[in-house]
């Protein structure tokens, strides 16, 4: 992982997102990011009797500024330290405008923070994590308000025992290395489905075979609340971050594991959410 992309909208609800990519900076040694989208006719909409050209120059250089200044009051750079490079991007569609700009960056992941408490309003018209995970290529890292991570000791990683979990993990790995960090494995099984646990044998050979990650364990629950009782694991073992894969379509375990339950539980913003797209693990 070389390159983050944040994003942020200068609110109180993405600075825990920057300060939390900045660990993942010094910690993998990467080039961090931070990009801000705005929409010009909005931003100046009481001015309309400038110039365009005006306008998207006088927009441009107000949210660099701003950009700069948040950058570094949040995270406490000093004087002679790098900071993160920054952009600023006019569209809008916020959720656009930080994919195109992660692909203009071959970003390895994009930050970002959720929505506040208007648990309400995500669930009507969207927000610009959920938009996130739902179109980006790139794994999106969706970070609450109140996280304070500036370590990882536990990743919670949901498994349905498929082929692509393998490669999810595969990818994990790349990170939680660089952070000696321990991966626990969980499938959530309900009372009326097949032997799930001879499939997590078969999980398990699969998972040696391809990856050499050491610290990972299993762990398997049986019960007709998969969203209750994934909730009830990641306080159980003080998970750091849940990572899910989005599955769509015909799967093991059809309507448990769909994007749903990835939404879900980012409304609940307990710990970061790393959501992985198919086509970012390398799966059309």
């Amino acid at each position: 992982m070389k390159t983050i992309l944040c994003a942020t909208d200068y609110s109180d609800n993405s600075i825990s997102a920057l300060k939390l990519a900045n660990v993942f900076r010094k910690k993998l040694k990467a080039e961090l990011h931070v990009v801000h989208v705005f929409d010009i006719s909005a931003t100046f909409i009481s001015t309309v009797s400038l110039a365009y050209a005006r306008l998207e120059e006088a927009a441009f250089n107000s949210h660099r500024e701003k950009l700069d200044s948040f950058c570094w009051k949040n995270l406490r750079m000093m004087e002679n330290e790098k900071g993160p490079v920054i952009h600023v991007v006019e569209n809008s569609i916020e959720s656009n405008g930080i994919i195109e700009k992660a692909e203009e960056i071959n970003a390895d992941l994009i930050i970002v923070g959720m929505t506040g408490s208007n648990i309400v309003k995500d669930l009507i018209i969207g927000s610009t994590a959920t938009a996130l995970i739902e179109k980006s290529p790139l794994p999106v890292l969706s970070v609450p308000q109140i996280s304070k991570l500036s370590e990882l000791s536990t990743i919670v990683y949901a498994t349905a025992f498929e082929e692509a979990d393998v490669l999810a993990i595969k990818k994990i790995t790349e990170f939680a290395t660089a952070f000696d960090t321990e991966i626990k494995l969980i499938h959530v099984s309900t009372k009326k489905e097949y032997a799930a646990e001879d499939q997590m044998l078969w999980f398990k050979e699969m998972l040696k075979e391809k990856v050499t990650y050491e610290k990972i364990s299993f762990e398997f629950r049986l019960s007709d609340d998969v969203f209750n009782t994934l909730k009830a694991y990641l306080k159980e073992v003080d998970a750091d971050i849940l990572v899910m894969l989005e599955r769509e379509g015909h799967t093991l375990i059809p309507n448990l594991w769909h994007y749903d339950l990835v939404k879900r539980m980012k409304l609940e913003r307990l710990v970061p959410l790393l959501s992985y797209q198919k086509n970012s693990i390398g799966i059309s």
